[in-house]
């Protein structure tokens, strides 16, 4: 007898909705690296993935080299990054813009935020 409601790794993956890297994003998410990686420790924005595992939290770098890498994301991903937006949408240091570049950028921020409202109504 087979259960009902329960999905083999491969049905699952296909069913999950994944959302797309735009090219953009890509570019903001490699610069930011680049960019970080040139500043003092001082002066740098962002947390590795060793600080945030202390903090229990997501790295920006790890999460700049996902985006930089992938074509899509799934959607709890999607979820995080416009969550990570919106939470630093109005901050306009340098570390916060540094911060949201390796995050994927404004840009795609907003439209991930404007998509996941639409859909979650």
């Amino acid at each position: 007898m087979q259960s009902v409601g329960l999905l083999s790794r491969k049905q699952a993956r296909s069913k999950m909705v994944r959302y797309k890297v735009p090219s953009y994003a890509k570019k903001k998410a490699s610069a930011a690296l680049k960019k970080r990686e040139m500043l003092p420790e001082s002066k740098r924005f962002g947390i590795t993935k060793q600080q945030a595992k202390k903090l229990k939290i997501n790295s920006g770098v790890e999460r700049a080299k996902q985006i930089k890498r992938s074509k899509t994301v799934p959607e709890k991903d999607a979820k995080r990054i416009a969550a990570f937006y919106q939470r630093f949408k109005n901050c306009k240091t340098p570390k916060c813009e540094g911060a949201i570049d390796l995050w994927g950028g404004r840009r795609w921020g907003r439209e991930l935020s404007s998509e996941l409202k639409k859909k979650n109504g």
